[in-house]
């Protein structure tokens, strides 16, 4: 339970945010070996005390950054689909609307680390595993207003394809997979599964 005054609750809040997206820098850039509280605390531009003060270890710190990042990122999806489900798109508008998002947003480099390290440390697995069924909940919506038939069904498949052509894009030197005409090459399939 938070003490203090809601200013003083705010500016928590407003600094461990602060510390999360710089452990989500420090991630990107110098990979998930080089977070510790020192490296996060210089990136963030704050006292190592407020590492110590907020994280009691690199594990929580990296638990909540991909948490951090993974509720943003579903919460921009999942907008977009219910936009595109109120107004009735159709399976190419929703392709166009989704490769958009992604190629702006999607695929962060950190979060790609984040999932491997999840594979060796059992204290990140269960992040990223809360982290991927959100993306799921986000796809059923977007494979809903694309009008596939089992949207619940094949969500997890489109995270995995999408995922996978994130981390094609980001490793390959000519850009990886047209973003547009793989996911269009998707849905066509899983429409046609039905």
């Amino acid at each position: 339970m938070e003490t203090g005054t809601p200013a003083r609750q705010a500016r928590g809040h407003e600094r461990v945010e602060q510390i999360l997206r710089a452990t989500l820098e420090v991630v990107a850039r110098d990979g998930v070996a080089a977070v510790t509280h020192r490296s996060v605390a210089e990136a963030a531009g704050v006292p190592l005390g407020s590492l110590t003060y907020y994280f009691s270890s690199k594990q929580e710190l990296l638990r909540d950054a991909l948490l951090l990042h993974v509720d943003e990122d579903t919460a921009r999806i999942s907008a977009l689909a219910s936009d595109l489900l109120a107004c009735g798109a159709a399976g190419d508008q929703v392709v166009e609307a989704f490769a958009e998002l992604l190629e702006t947003v999607h695929g962060d480099i950190a979060q790609f680390e984040l999932y491997i390290e999840a594979a060796r440390d059992p204290e990140l697995r269960e992040a990223a595993t809360q982290s991927l069924r959100a993306y799921e909940r986000a796809a059923v919506l977007g494979l809903r207003a694309a009008g596939v038939p089992n949207p619940e069904g094949s969500a997890h498949i489109v995270v995995a394809a999408i995922d996978g052509l994130g981390i094609h894009r980001r490793a390959s030197a000519d850009g990886g997979p047209d973003l547009r005409a793989s996911l269009a090459t998707l849905l066509r399939a899983l429409v046609a599964a039905g």
